[in-house]
């Protein structure tokens, strides 16, 4: 309505009443304002309080975690006592067993010594080598592993355990195959030479007669040296080849499951990575990596 039509209606009807118009842009934008403040107020209470929450449980966790490592450190130390009293147990068992060794030998050589004699010595002298053997395996495996660095010649080690194996390949008319790499590493030698030669045996062990044995080194792209030894054995299946790092795993009848569990704790004493492989075209390869090659290398 235009002002000329409404001065025209009043001057015909008189005024009778007042219509106010009012704008309600400012009512409508202070409303929500107010909507959008109550909305943020509310979304941020509820990351307060999710926020507590998950405080709070991640509070009762750590406290928690913190009891089980305080039980678990009290139990390591109670089993490392055990371990040392073990190991105790096991050094001094060996005398004894050392001189039934040295008797059953004395029996088996006698002029009047029967031939069903003679048999049963040599079977307690054998059986006092095996119990002798588990018993220098556990306590190798209890003894703490202090290392001491040094310059290490690779194939020097290996040529040592080719030595000492000796026997042990001709009796089982196994090759030993060597490939030399000409590296020196930084490690404890006394502790190198025992991972190899328990590397070596495993192989020997498993291998069949006129089977192989190889014992490879070299760089890697990183710069980090590796070791592995390969075998033309059965192989290691996949679901076992975490397992045979675990003490007191064997698959034979008279092993003592210790032999590569040493291996690997002599391995991560040093902070270096061993892995259970498959070799090809069949057999086992266990592979030692990131060994620290030394100036010269």
């Amino acid at each position: 309505m235009s002002e000329e039509d409404y001065q025209a209606m009043i001057s015909k009807q008189g005024l009778h009443s007042f219509v106010v118009v009012l704008s309600t842009r400012t009512l409508d934008a202070i409303v929500r304002g107010d909507l959008w403040l109550r909305t943020i107020i509310g979304l941020l209470g509820g990351v307060a309080v999710a926020g507590l929450t998950l405080a709070w449980r991640t509070m009762v966790k750590s406290s928690e975690l913190q009891i089980r490592l305080l039980r678990a450190s009290e139990l390591n130390n109670h089993l490392r006592e055990m371990n040392v009293a073990a190991a105790g147990l096991a050094h001094e068992t060996r005398n004894p067993l050392n001189i039934v060794r040295g008797l059953a030998q004395m029996i088996s050589k006698q002029e009047e010594a029967t031939a069903e004699i003679r048999r049963r010595s040599v079977e307690i002298t054998t059986e006092v080598d095996r119990v002798t053997a588990q018993l220098n395996q556990f306590i190798a495996y209890s003894k703490p592993r202090d290392v001491k660095l040094s310059r290490v010649l690779l194939d020097g080690v290996v040529d040592e355990v080719a030595r000492a194996l000796g026997g042990d390949l001709e009796e089982k008319r196994a090759r030993l195959s060597i490939q030399r790499s000409g590296l020196l590493v930084e490690a404890d030698e006394q502790m190198l030479r025992q991972a190899l030669f328990n590397l070596v045996m495993n192989a020997v062990q498993f291998v069949e007669p006129g089977g192989e044995v190889t014992v490879a080194s070299g760089r890697a792209p990183e710069g980090d040296v590796w070791m592995e030894v390969r075998d033309t054995g059965p192989g290691v299946p996949v679901s076992e080849r975490q397992e045979v790092f675990k003490p007191y795993f064997t698959t034979r009848p008279d092993g003592s499951g210790l032999g590569l569990a040493v291996v690997q704790q002599i391995v991560l004493a040093h902070g270096w990575d061993i892995e259970c492989l498959a070799n090809t075209p069949r057999g086992a390869l266990f592979r030692i990596r990131h060994l620290k090659a030394t100036p010269g290398a």
